[in-house]
């Protein structure tokens, strides 16, 4: 009897004896052992568990905290760029209109220089102009600015004082304005070398060229689509510069050309309407220039060339 077991079961109905082996008695101690340490190791598992996931939502919190510093860091610089933004931005009205100033004080001086007293220059006398011979004359329409730089167009805006269509201001046109739809060809007005260039939509004139003639005469032309040309190239009468346009300070598409004579600043008209069958007439149209000396000059200078 050593190897069984007697289990003793009672109730209203009587006694009953279940006789069991040993083995299986240890077969249940086995079995009631694994399920407590599987329970256990539930139980820890599940502990683990719990403390893995607190540790998780830890850095979690973590993560979200400095993520809102951080958040709450680069509003306060969005904040402070906003206002140095303004800050500037003032500082930037400030200057444009100290610019815009200086402009306009420009434009008298420049006025002042190009057109006050100029009645009283010298006049070309019919001596002069008899001796100019047909070499001189097609000499001096090719070097000296002349004829138009578009082929079709008429003036929008003339020289002189104006309302500006932008500021709505009155001010001091230095050129005239030429109706010219974007992308048509602009061509030099006389042989020269291109002295300043801007590719880029820069400023009030956006693209432009200016080039340099003979004896102190340039032209400037502005508000371009396309420049092609560069700062010191060698430009013939009627070479393809570059193309209208309208960049820069401009309400439409259009060429801005100038005419100036050292420091003063002349009506590019009278130079567009310059050619062989009016030949004279821009001396008397045109007196801010000295055409008597300058007639004179030329004169020289080819006497001293021929043989």
């Amino acid at each position: 009897m050593k190897d069984r077991l007697i289990i003793t079961i009672s109730d209203v109905q009587g006694t009953r004896a279940f006789n069991v082996h040993q083995v299986i008695k240890k077969l249940i101690i086995i079995i009631i052992l694994a399920v407590v340490v599987v329970i256990g190791a539930s139980f820890w598992f599940i502990s683990e568990l719990n403390t893995r996931m607190d540790n998780l939502k830890e850095e979690k919190e973590k993560q979200i905290s400095l993520k809102e510093d951080e958040i709450k860091t680069l509003v306060e610089k969005e904040k402070k760029l906003q206002a140095q933004n303004q800050f500037y931005s003032l500082q930037i009205k400030g200057k444009v209109k100290d610019i815009e100033a200086l402009s306009s004080k420009l434009d008298h001086i420049e006025e002042m220089i190009g057109l006050k007293g100029d009645k009283e220059k010298e006049q070309i006398t019919a001596e002069t102009l008899r001796k100019m011979s047909p070499i001189v004359r097609m000499y001096m329409l090719t070097s000296i600015p002349s004829g138009s730089p578009l082929k079709e167009t008429r003036v929008t805006s003339p020289f002189g004082y104006r309302i500006h269509p932008v500021t709505n201001k009155k001010k001091f046109h230095r050129g005239i304005d030429l109706k010219a739809a974007r992308r048509t060809t602009v061509y030099a007005t006389a042989d020269g070398v291109v002295s300043y260039v801007q590719t880029k939509n820069d400023g009030d004139f956006g693209r432009v060229i200016k080039i340099r003639h003979n004896f102190g005469f340039e032209t400037i032309y502005a508000h371009l689509y396309k420049v092609n040309v560069n700062t010191g190239d060698v430009i013939r009468k009627n070479q393809e510069i570059g193309l209208s346009g309208n960049s820069g300070r401009s309400t439409a598409p259009h060429l801005h050309y100038e005419v100036r004579s050292g420091l003063k600043v002349l009506d590019p008209k009278n130079f567009i309407s310059w050619e062989l069958g009016n030949y004279n007439s821009i001396f008397t149209e045109e007196r801010r220039v000295q055409w008597e000396s300058l007639v004179k000059l030329i004169n020289e200078q080819f006497k001293m060339v021929q043989p």
